[in-house]
């Protein structure tokens, strides 16, 4: 770490503007505030947990900047949101998206995407039948020391394996490590910056 960088090789200042809802969601999982959301459940994760993870959210909305992200996946339709719910996740989904919608609230918004994403996790969107994801403790149990392509094919893992957060029938490993590895440059160039430590 060279004089002016924070913790995870960044430089300190103010990131570009062209990257305002990468920076958000860094924002988000790299302090308290995802550790907050989630009822205490989430801790933090490291700059290159979370632009492993970005990398992956990028793929599945199909949204370089994530800028748009109540999306519905292109083709079958099945997915729907920033982390492309399907199935019975999927329902859930639609049901608070409705009714933010009802009480006035963009469900397009980072700040609504981020709150569903941590109370999902933390189980307060579970159906009676039982634990939508919380149950894979993918974020307790995560892996200590990877680096931003580690990250996105460990939040990928696979359907068959039933493995991961994303749990794709087709993974598209590579395209999720080469958006978290993009993601990560603009982190060490500057351009996105993680929030102050203890934030």
């Amino acid at each position: 770490m060279t004089a002016g960088q924070a913790p995870g090789g960044c430089t300190s200042g103010e990131p570009a503007l062209a990257h305002a809802n990468l920076q958000h969601w860094l924002d988000f999982f790299c302090s308290s505030a995802v550790t907050e959301a989630s009822l205490g459940v989430i801790q933090p994760l490291t700059g290159e947990e979370a632009c492993g993870f970005l990398g992956c959210m990028v793929v599945e909305t199909g949204e370089p900047e994530l800028e748009n992200l109540d999306v519905v996946e292109a083709g079958s339709g099945a997915g729907r949101g920033a982390m492309q719910y399907t199935g019975v996740r999927r329902t859930a989904y639609d049901a608070a998206r409705l009714q933010a919608i009802a009480e006035g609230i963009d469900p397009n918004s980072n700040g609504w995407q981020e709150q569903y994403f941590a109370e999902e996790y933390a189980g307060l969107h579970d159906p009676s039948a039982g634990s939508l994801i919380g149950w894979t403790r993918v974020f307790e149990d995560r892996p200590s020391g990877m680096d931003p392509a580690d990250a996105a094919a460990y939040w990928t893992g696979s359907a068959a394996a039933a493995e991961g957060y994303f749990r794709q029938g087709t993974p598209h490993t590579e395209r999720r490590q080469a958006e978290a590895l993009r993601i990560w440059e603009l982190l060490q160039s500057g351009a996105l910056v993680l929030p102050p430590a203890g934030a």
